[in-house]
């Protein structure tokens, strides 16, 4: 299980090199290249938090949000006198 989990991450590391074209680079240079797609992934991943969120769900139908108590003390010590 282990071997084969192993395998599958070694074989998507070999094509992520071949597609970047990362094999061809030094070490260091590698280091920033990963480091760059690591920080592009992290600040879209950010965007999509921060800014998508929050369009999409003033698209969403807003419930109806009121205040239900059921114990009549809380209701009291919430009540103006």
């Amino acid at each position: 299980m282990i071997r084969s989990v192993w395998r599958f991450i070694c074989y998507w590391y070999f094509r992520y090199t071949m597609v970047t074209e990362l094999y061809m680079v030094e070490p260091w240079e590698q280091v920033v290249v990963h480091c760059f797609f690591l920080m592009l992934f992290l600040i879209l991943a950010y965007f999509n938090y921060s800014v998508l969120l929050g369009t999409v769900s003033f698209l969403l139908p807003v419930k109806n949000t009121t205040l239900q108590l059921s114990n009549p003390d809380m209701i009291s010590a919430f009540s103006t006198h």
